[in-house]
């Protein structure tokens, strides 16, 4: 395991981490939860191999996942809800 697998590894510990080398010397970062749920994400050679640009991909992530755990309510659901009028104003 490269050092870069096993930083990712070590953030995402929920998740079972798998890279891919990618030809312009990048990696694919795939993330695998335990319900089979993945993200993928492309990660270049400069983001990995400068640190600001690495935790900023790590903070990224950490957005990208918290926003999938979110789910959104079903289109059935937000169409139940009361619709009403907005107030109008009139100036003299």
């Amino acid at each position: 395991m490269t050092f870069i697998q096993e930083k990712f590894a070590s953030v995402f510990s929920d998740f079972e981490v798998t890279t891919q080398p990618r030809p312009d010397g990048g990696l694919l970062l795939s993330l695998r939860n335990g319900e089979g749920k993945q993200i993928r994400r492309s990660v270049s050679y400069a983001q990995l191999h400068t640190p600001v640009q690495l935790e900023w991909v790590i903070s990224a992530i950490r957005r990208d996942l918290a926003a999938q755990a979110s789910e959104l309510p079903a289109i059935s659901m937000l169409q139940s809800q009361h619709r009403f009028d907005l107030p109008t104003y009139h100036t003299r």
